[in-house]
Formats: structure tokens, sequence, C-alpha cells
């Protein structure tokens, strides 16, 4: 994934899950529903799906139908959200399986608000 933008992007998701962890179940049962528009990048497309698993699954809700959609995968590229190739083995070992089931590898602290 290209880096231009990706502080602003990252910001915008943890406010949503900041939202997400203080509204009721049914206000994240509405948030999660909708699907998103594509970014325009496959791999933010993918880890937006696998968050939105990822929550449905933590707070016992649905997973929405578009998150399991396979066009939302970057399986055959395979992306890490970090530049350092050192870290790559901790992303395998660390990533959540809504995560990694995509082919989005992310260490499990980038999740601290999830």
């Amino acid at each position: 994934m290209e880096r231009y933008g990706w502080p602003e992007a990252v910001r915008g998701v943890k406010e949503f899950c900041i939202e997400f962890e203080a509204a009721d179940d049914e206000y994240r049962k509405q948030m999660i529903a909708p699907e998103p528009h594509s970014t325009g990048n496959k791999a933010f497309d993918a880890m937006l799906a696998g968050l939105a698993e990822h929550l449905a699954f933590h707070h016992e809700l649905r997973i929405p139908t578009w998150a399991l959609d396979s066009k939302r995968s970057v399986e055959d590229e395979w992306w890490f959200a970090t530049d350092s190739p050192g870290l790559r083995p901790l992303c395998f070992m660390d990533t959540p399986a809504a995560f990694a089931s995509r082919g989005v590898f992310l260490p499990r602290s980038a999740l601290a608000h999830v």
C-alpha cells in the first residue's frame, strides 16, 4: 500500500474504533452493516473488511456480508502494515485471523483500541 495518506487513514480507523467501543450493540451493528466505498487501495479495503469481522466477532455481532466478499482480500499479494522487513515475522505470528485470512498482516498492538 502506498504510504501517502496512511497516517490520516489510521487515525480515522482508530477514531472509528473508539466510537465503536463506546456505542451500544444496536449502534455497533449500524456502524459496520453498510459496505464502505472502496478506498481505491485493495489492501486498505481488505483491512477494513478484516476490521469489521474482527469487531463483530469480539462483540458477538453478525459479520456483515460485505466483509466476507472475496474481493476484499489481498491473499495473492500479502500486505504488511510495516515497512520494516524485520517486523514481518512478528506480524505473521501476531495478526488476528480476520486480517490474516485476507492477506493483511499487522501487529496486534496496531489494534490497541479495537
